[in-house]
């Protein structure tokens, strides 16, 4: 039996995987992953919102009241922030990829 030893690269591999050149193939990757951080950010926010049973403003009254302390509240309402700030970014990160 003859060995048909083939040679690759990188634009042959991905050319075989219908990517036009490398930046296509590039641009797709960084779609997903994007798109699997935005998803796991909401899905945080959820767990959040779900916890408490209240909207991102009712923790954020929470948060700011000055006669009590619940760390627990604070530390989950920075966490919403934190998500909701970083779905901006991801967001802003697809677009920029859309554009080019």
């Amino acid at each position: 039996m003859e060995n048909h030893v083939r040679s690759y690269t990188t634009e042959s591999v991905l050319t075989a995987l219908g990517y036009p050149d490398p930046l296509a193939a590039a641009r797709q990757q960084a779609l997903m992953i994007l798109l699997g951080r935005k998803a796991h950010y909401q899905a945080a926010i959820q767990q959040i919102q779900a916890r408490w049973d209240c909207t991102l403003e009712e923790l954020r009254a929470r948060y700011e009241a000055q006669d009590t302390e619940d760390f627990e509240a604070d530390d989950d309402y920075l966490q919403w922030r934190w998500y909701l700030d970083a779905i901006e970014i991801v967001e802003a990160q697809l677009a920029a990829i859309a554009e080019s």
